[in-house]
């Protein structure tokens, strides 16, 4: 029911199972998270697989290379990643109320009317939205 909860759980599946990459369908939304966990250092890289064997209709698949901290992969970038708006339930925040994620050490994913944001950019935009997730 929620495509965003489901590619974070294929992510923190990879990630127990030590994977170096997970595919999960496309959508627009998805890739803007992908940027952002890219830009903040979370995930190595993602691509878009639009060879016909990886296509199914008119989606195409996303692959997402997943990064660890040591060679052994006994450290992962994602501690943890929580979905915060499920859509029986959202939630927003005004630009006070947006969550500091572990004293900054983490992000907030915000959907602003300036398009999907870290916290810190939102704080500096001054705009609040929807919070989406939270990354440490």
């Amino acid at each position: 029911m929620d495509p965003i909860a489901d590619m974070f759980s294929a992510i923190k599946n990879a990630i127990m199972r030590r994977k170096d990459y997970v595919d999960v369908p496309s959508s627009k939304m998805k890739e803007r998270i992908l940027d952002i966990l890219k830009k903040e250092g979370f995930i190595k890289d993602w691509e878009r697989l639009d060879s016909p064997e990886h296509r199914k209709g008119t989606q195409y698949k996303l692959r997402i290379y997943l990064k660890y901290l040591d060679p052994k992969k006994q450290r992962n970038a994602i501690t943890n990643i929580v979905k915060i708006s499920k859509p029986g339930r959202r939630v927003y925040a005004p630009v006070k109320r947006i969550p500091y994620v572990k004293r900054g050490l983490g992000i907030a994913i915000v959907s602003t009317d300036a398009g999907i944001v870290t916290d810190h950019e939102a704080r500096k935009l001054r705009k609040g939205g929807e919070l989406i997730a939270i990354v440490w």
